[in-house]
């Protein structure tokens, strides 16, 4: 076969291959325009390609600094995590806290957060704790620094002084 022939088939068979890597003690920082957006930490993450879409699972514990105007915003660990690069999309699993400067703790079974837009979900149970009361609630919407957020099926408790 001819040179131009190989490189055919290696173009059709290349469309339809799964590719994948493994990596160990991942410690990976997103910058964009030059701006630290979150580091990232896992112990070992696995990469599938398939049909040009790719997906990382991450194994733990999974640790996400997010970062706004190059500072700490919030800090998120989790058991596990997959990740969607072309949506710029977390799945958390297992153990998820998320913790924002301004003292506020969500924790969790698991989480979604589509990173572009800023928003966390779930439609598992929450506990939120701030530093005046904890709320316990099936079903979240928010951002990540916890500071604009909806819940539904809630019960708590609040102090007032």
């Amino acid at each position: 076969m001819s040179e131009y022939d190989n490189e055919r088939i290696q173009e059709a068979l290349g469309d339809s291959l799964i590719t994948s890597s493994t990596t160990k003690d991942v410690d990976m920082d997103i910058i964009e325009n030059g701006t630290l957006k979150l580091n990232l930490k896992s112990s070992r993450a696995l990469s599938i390609t398939k049909d040009r879409n790719k997906t990382t699972y991450l194994s733990g514990p999974v640790e996400i600094d997010i970062f706004k105007s190059d500072s700490l915003d919030t800090e998120v660990s989790a058991d596990s995590a997959i990740y969607l690069p072309k949506e710029a999309q977390f799945e958390l699993f297992g153990n998820v806290i998320v913790h924002s400067q301004n003292g506020r703790f969500l924790y969790s079974e698991y989480l979604k957060w589509l990173r572009e837009d800023d928003e966390v979900t779930t439609p598992g149970r929450v506990l939120i704790i701030t530093e005046a009361d904890s709320i316990a609630a099936t079903g979240f919407v928010g951002n990540t620094d916890l500071t604009n957020y909806t819940l539904t099926e809630v019960t708590g408790k609040t102090q007032f002084n």
